[in-house]
């Protein structure tokens, strides 16, 4: 019976371990009023406006636990290495573009790692993104709770933090009284579909307010068929901001960013939205190595920096001008 009493409380243990804490910064990447990498512009010539910014940003970070390639499971926070990794790359190149226009706010959270979308469909792997999103969720409710007071939010992720953010768009918008704050949500680097959602759609245009705008990069000439994950996918042209078929040409990417480097580089390339993926050219510059022949996952955010950095500032003043 004692023995049986002690398994309970450790099993109790690990059940409440299994929800961070918010309430304490040391568990969020990006917090407005705790110096982080959110941060950071290209140059000097582009300004931070998070200390004046009327809207939010709630963005959550991708799989940056690369290291188990063989085991399944949660990451822990205390995971030094896999911190630095999200707060160096997703915090400062991906979460930075949305300074112009938002407050950031991004938790840590115990992330599946990289194994677990190679066996997605196995009871441990449904488990850990599982634990990953009600992380996840209590972070978003402790940012409405203490954070919020009503302002426009924007949500966004790219990858893993895509399909988390699509299931807290699913819970606390599709047809909920918060899709009025709404300004945009920026479902990057995941296959997102219409048909996960009863009112939100995909913005056709870049004047859209409340809609969803997803797109997963890949060289041009790729048919999206060659994966089921992709059929019927959501897709937005970042350098049109709309989801018809026209190819449009590299002088309308106002440019895009690479790791530790201080500049930006313009008309990288041109891109169309083709079967459930983005077909883009093969950007002019080096330095953009695609994850795999043709995927550029991981340039998702970078390769279209400077087009996303502008989108956001005009929707928020266009959410702002709407509702003031």
């Amino acid at each position: 019976m004692g023995r049986l009493l002690f398994l309970l409380f450790l099993l109790q243990k690990v059940a409440f371990a299994q929800v961070t804490d918010y309430a304490q910064t040391q568990n969020w990447a990006a917090l407005p009023q705790v110096s982080n990498n959110s941060n950071w512009t290209p140059n000097t010539s582009i300004k931070n406006n998070q200390s004046i910014a009327k809207a939010d940003v709630f963005y959550i970070h991708p799989t940056t636990d690369i290291y188990g390639l063989k085991i399944s499971g949660n990451t822990s926070l205390d995971n030094d290495r896999v911190n630095k990794q999200t707060d160096e790359l997703c915090i400062q190149y991906q979460a930075s573009v949305f300074n112009a226009a938002c407050k950031v706010y991004a938790p840590r959270y115990q992330q599946a790692v990289l194994h677990n979308f190679f066996a997605r469909n196995s009871d441990k792997s449904k488990e850990a993104f599982n634990t990953a999103y009600q992380d996840i969720k209590a972070a978003f409710e402790y940012y409405l709770k203490n954070y919020n007071q009503g302002r426009p939010i924007v949500i966004a992720g790219h990858s893993q933090g895509s399909m988390h953010a699509a299931r807290l768009l699913k819970d606390f918008f599709d047809g909920k009284d918060l899709h009025k704050q709404l300004v945009a949500a920026y479902l990057i680097g995941y296959p997102t579909f219409p048909n996960q959602f009863q009112y939100l759609k995909v913005a056709e245009h870049a004047d859209s307010l409340g809609a969803i705008i997803s797109y997963n990069a890949f060289l041009l000439g790729t048919d999206g068929s060659f994966s089921d994950a992709y059929k019927g996918a959501m897709v937005v042209n970042p350098l049109s901001w709309n989801t018809t078929n026209e190819f449009v040409d590299a002088s309308k990417n106002l440019g895009g960013i690479k790791k530790n480097k201080n500049e930006i580089f313009p008309k990288l390339l041109g891109a169309k939205c083709g079967n459930g993926i983005l077909e883009i050219q093969k950007p002019n510059i080096s330095g953009y190595v695609p994850l795999l022949k043709n995927n550029y996952h991981i340039h998702d955010y970078s390769l279209f920096y400077m087009n996303i950095r502008e989108n956001v500032e005009h929707r928020v003043n266009l959410f702002l001008n709407k509702n003031n």
